[in-house]
């Protein structure tokens, strides 16, 4: 043991907490808010939008992922945790980009930034 392994293992150390983190990620999508997500790209389609933003409140770790500006390994990973879920759902990188929306002061919230190509 030494410090460094103090940091990177165990239930606290920072690589379980990217694993948590990512997998809170997926759970937000594929359990949390599937069906708002679906809503919001069903409406989005039928107004014939593209390019559209759709905001949801996250509940998770909001002190950690605000931590540093937003810079920093936890959030990376919820985000990256977010986008495995929406790929899971045939919704794939370069059509939808999360982003954390910090502009109410008490509530996280996470942009879905998506752009949608058109076959026409």
């Amino acid at each position: 043991m030494s410090l460094k392994t103090d940091f990177f293992d165990g239930a606290t150390g920072i690589q379980q907490k990217q694993n948590d983190a990512f997998d809170a990620g997926v759970a937000w999508v594929e359990t949390d808010n599937l069906a708002a997500i679906s809503a919001a790209l069903i409406s989005a389609a039928a107004a014939g939008t593209t390019k559209f933003t759709v905001t949801i409140v996250s509940a998770y770790a909001p002190t950690i992922l605000r931590g540093n500006k937003g810079n920093n390994l936890i959030l990376k990973a919820y985000l990256a945790g977010i986008q495995q879920g929406l790929a899971n759902q045939e919704i794939y990188s370069y059509e939808c980009a999360p982003a954390l929306n910090v502009s109410d002061s008490v509530e996280n919230k996470i942009d879905l930034n998506f752009t949608f190509a058109t076959t026409a």
